[in-house]
């Protein structure tokens, strides 16, 4: 049978009769005779020229088309399974049977946490749910939270009875585990398919202690999967991944209209010399800037060894990854890039959770640039106690409100004291504080509000701000001994002067 040159499809150019073959009327002839010539009259005095059409193929009646061909019950009864098969829409599959048991506080920690990451406005009712999967040749319990942009999965040991796997609403779920007992607690689906719909309908029963809830869900088919990552790039340990984030977060921009921003740059490589995987993450909102670097032993990554890689990853993600991370984990840092460096992925994996996340499009802005000009002219220097300096602040931004948020610095050298000052309309602050000065007596404005989360930020016990002009950024970075608990590393804050 020839097909069609537009679709591919073969044209309805022979009609198969019916296995019964009716007797035509005599009118019904004479109409049909009537109607072949008109079309072979039509055909015939048609332009020569002009080329053949697809359409006019299928028009242009052919001698055996007016024959009937009688089909054997055989072929007749074949045709009709064929038409069903194509008419009729395969049945669902029957939802597998899920029956386990846990113990019910361990299974309501990873229940809470998977539930963090589920957003309370999902266009898609899947996404409210959590994915449970069991496994009992490993004896195995997986759990997976995912709302498009980033998914979380934990595994853990349970007696699993019979292997498969449903999805439930995760607010309930976790309300009713949240108030069970101390005690193991049983769940068992199953299934059924309402009167009038062809979609099975899913439950469990939760069963712990005189405890017994019902909870209807969703087939495990509909919920999407989550992208799996194979290329690890270096494992640090969740301590030092931990210090970075508190160290820079702060000062990621919350505009959703500077949508690349709205992430942290991470930037890993390999310090040959001293045999250190570095990770260095960058995040600004446009008016300050902060730049942590961690270390970690030497990678065992071929692609850190060849090149650095850098991406950016939202912060929603990594504000999930910092309340989930026990310090005493290791965390494997997996990446993917596609070919054309769109919808690229990371993951970070760590004891029996696996965090994935789909990456920011864009090109980070270069942040150091905005300091490297002024680097060589920072002749203006104090160095001062944290924790004095913080309350002194903190004082100030009482008199502070939405347009009066300035404060102004003066800088005395020959009594090495800063004099801080904030007016408004209805009150206003004047706070001394001690500090150690080089350079000459100085003046400068800076947003209270930012220096304040750039303070807290630091890990040490002193800081030392740097500055060449008025209107040059300030720099700022951590002075003296490092707090109690905390990782080494390196910092530098900036912050843009008020004119």
């Amino acid at each position: 049978m020839a097909k069609s040159r537009l679709t591919e499809t073969p044209p309805p150019q022979k009609v198969v009769q019916r296995a019964t073959k009716k007797k035509r009327s005599p009118e019904t002839a004479t109409n049909s005779a009537k109607a072949e010539k008109s079309v072979t009259k039509i055909t015939k005095g048609s332009s020569t020229s002009e080329p053949e059409t697809a359409l006019s193929e299928q028009v242009e009646p052919s001698e055996k088309s007016t024959e009937y061909t009688p089909v054997s019950a055989t072929d007749a009864s074949d045709l009709g399974a064929k038409s069903n098969d194509e008419t009729l829409p395969e049945p669902s599959p029957s939802p597998s049977i899920v029956e386990f048991a846990c113990d019910a506080r361990e299974l309501n920690d990873y229940i809470q946490t998977l539930k963090s990451s589920i957003y309370s406005n999902n266009n898609h009712v899947i996404l409210s749910n959590i994915l449970i999967e069991a496994d009992a040749a490993t004896r195995q319990l997986h759990l997976t939270a995912y709302n498009l942009e980033f998914g979380i999965q934990a595994s853990f040991e349970a007696n699993v009875n019979q292997s498969g796997k449903l999805t439930l609403p995760a607010t309930i779920l976790a309300d009713i585990l949240g108030k069970f007992p101390k005690s193991r607690v049983t769940l068992k689906s199953s299934w059924e398919i309402i009167k009038g719909s062809d979609v099975p309908s899913v439950s469990a029963t939760l069963t712990a202690s005189r405890s017994k809830h019902v909870i209807r869900g969703l087939t495990a088919d509909e919920f999407p999967a989550i992208k799996s990552l194979e290329q690890k790039l270096v494992t640090i340990p969740a301590s030092v991944l931990i210090a970075v984030l508190k160290a820079s977060l702060f000062a990621v921009s919350s505009e959703e209209t500077k949508r690349i921003l709205t992430g942290a740059n991470f930037q890993l490589s390999h310090d040959a010399e001293r045999g250190l995987s570095q990770l260095r993450v960058w995040t600004t909102d446009g008016h300050r800037i902060a730049m942590v670097v961690g270390f970690s032993e030497s990678s065992d990554s071929d692609i850190l060894n060849t090149r650095n890689v850098q991406f950016t990853v939202p912060t929603k993600v990594l504000r999930v990854l910092e309340r989930t991370l026990n310090p005493t984990d290791r965390v494997a840092i997996y990446y993917e890039t596609e070919p054309d460096n769109s919808n690229n992925f990371v993951a970070f994996e760590w004891n029996n959770w696996r965090l994935t996340a789909q990456l920011l499009e864009g090109k980070y802005p270069n942040c150091d640039q905005i300091i490297a000009p002024y680097r060589h002219e920072l002749s203006h220097q104090i160095v001062v106690e944290k924790l004095s300096f913080l309350k002194a602040l903190e004082r100030l931004a009482s008199h502070s409100d939405k347009s009066h948020v300035t404060a102004i610095f003066e800088f005395d050298l020959d009594s090495q004291q800063v004099r801080i000052s904030l007016n408004n309309t209805l009150s206003s602050g004047t706070e001394i504080v001690d500090a150690k000065l080089f350079g000459c007596d100085f003046r400068i404005k800076c947003d209270i509000r930012y220096l304040i989360d750039t303070v807290k930020a630091v890990s040490s016990s002193d800081l030392r701000m740097l500055m060449a002009t008025p209107t040059a950024p300030i720099l700022i970075a951590p002075f003296g001994i490092p707090a109690s608990g905390t990782e080494a590393k390196e910092c530098e804050y900036i912050i843009a002067p008020q004119e």
